[in-house]
């Protein structure tokens, strides 16, 4: 496959997302809520499978897929909000949505969000969190509240077939394949529970951790039809992907759009549909400029590991072809959230035998570049920006390989079989990373209306 077959077939996928967009918007259809209409290419979701639908490719796992996706519904029925509600009061505030872990609490409850880099001591905000984890302190804040599970591995198949009693419904027929997904049920809990909280309150900005996700939009368009003089802000954390077909314009009730890079501004501007007053550029809030390369010398296992055996087989050619021979410095990455995967795990020892097979020299320097599977993601950007040459083994290179045409400061060279090398032609420019501290104050807070 060519960097020219690449982007001509890049541009057609975006042309064929939009016009399904403006299919569906005509049934009078909220698409950027519709989880059908988020389109991702890096983790199984219902856009997911759309997408590769709009590319012509066919997936015979969207079956299965779906009947997993119905049956995880089950696992909504205890989402509860958990809350400190004796303190709540009626100063004026600054709404954030966003995320939490266990480790983002002391424990005294405070809470330190590692997006924003903001602490839950400031009173001038309260945090409305999602927990990736379920993680609940003994002790919250007055200014925080956590969406979460009361049990991890809970289910209700009462709560499933009363959702599927309410979808069979004739009003909802036209809509169903927008609305049937667990991550749609998961947007009306979120939006209720938002309201519960918000009553008796005075806010005045609403801050979203934004990735274009179906349940942020969902609130963003309520709360708004709710009260219009609330000013609503996303922040979009992470450096860019190769195709970002998640955040195409879906006319959503967002006033601003902050971003960390001007090669992102262009982009949202000239591929996806956003007006350039919507968006402002400013530092990552999330992370520093560190004088040790963190990102040099891994491999970055994928999000999705469909492909192990594609995988091994083009890294081994890849170990066999290169002058380096200092593999024995590679240490595999695994995502966070995969952490506990038997598939990623098997594929971390499976990589590390191919590199002892192949290391000459322990003591020698560690290198600097990374090699990436799959699909590459932010994190691949801001390695580029510290300096650290990146190697990618895409799963499907017009879904998955940054386009010099689209990101014109990435250099894109093909080095072989579906495999890649990236450089950076200009720093600072698609992820604009800083020393400086108290940045959300410096940046962000300017942006805020009193």
């Amino acid at each position: 496959m060519s960097l020219k077959n690449i982007k001509k077939k890049q541009k057609n996928l975006l042309n064929n997302c939009k016009k399904f967009l403006i299919r569906e918007k005509r049934k009078n259809l909220d698409i950027s809520a519709s989880p059908l209409c988020f389109y991702t290419i890096w983790a199984d979701t219902p856009g997911y499978y759309k997408t590769l639908d709009l590319y012509g490719l066919k997936d015979n796992s969207k079956i299965f897929f779906f009947f997993k996706n119905l049956m995880s519904l089950s696992r909504n029925f205890d989402l509860k909000l958990f809350l400190n509600k004796k303190d709540i009061n009626t100063k004026p505030v600054n709404f954030i949505l966003s995320y939490s872990k266990k480790e983002d609490f002391d424990n005294k409850g405070n809470f330190f969000d590692q997006y924003f880099n903001l602490d839950s001591k400031n009173p001038k905000y309260f945090w409305f969190l999602i927990s990736l984890d379920n993680y609940i302190p003994k002790k919250i804040r007055s200014n925080v509240a956590i969406i979460a599970k009361k049990n991890n591995n809970s289910y209700s198949l009462t709560y499933l077939l009363k959702h599927l009693f309410q979808l069979l419904t004739p009003a909802n027929f036209n809509l169903l394949r927008h609305i049937c997904w667990k991550e749609f049920d998961f947007s009306k809990i979120v939006l209720k529970q938002a309201q519960n909280l918000m009553k008796g309150m005075n806010i005045k900005n609403l801050i979203i951790n934004y990735e274009g996700i179906p349940f942020q939009n969902y609130l963003i368009n309520s709360l708004k039809k709710l009260n219009s003089n609330i000013n609503t802000y996303g922040y979009l954390h992470c450096a860019p992907w190769p195709i970002q077909l998640d955040l195409i314009y879906k006319k959503q009730s967002l006033d601003k759009l902050i971003v960390s890079g001007q090669q992102q501004k262009i982009v949202l501007k000239k591929h996806l549909g956003w007006s350039r007053k919507k968006i402002e550029v400013i530092p990552s809030l999330r992370f520093r400029k560190k004088r040790k390369k963190e990102f040099r010398g891994y491999i970055f296992a994928p999000y999705n590991l469909k492909e192990k055996n594609d995988y091994l087989e083009r890294l081994e050619k890849y170990l066999l072809k290169t002058k380096l021979k200092n593999f024995y410095k590679y240490k595999v990455r695994i995502h966070p959230l995969n952490m506990k995967s038997k598939d990623h795990l098997n594929f971390k020892i499976e990589c590390e035998a191919l590199l002892r097979k192949f290391s000459k020299n322990k003591n020698q320097k560690i290198p600097n570049n990374s090699l990436f599977f799959g699909s590459a993601t932010g994190v691949c950007v801001q390695a580029l920006e510290e300096g650290t040459s990146i190697i990618h083994f895409p799963q499907e290179e017009n879904l998955d390989v940054f386009s010099p045409k689209i990101w014109t400061t990435i250099d894109t060279q093909k080095i072989g079989e579906k495999t890649y090398i990236y450089n950076l032609k200009k720093k600072n420019y698609t992820f604009l990373v800083n020393h400086e501290k108290n940045k959300f104050q410096k940046y962000f807070e300017p942006f805020l209306k009193s």
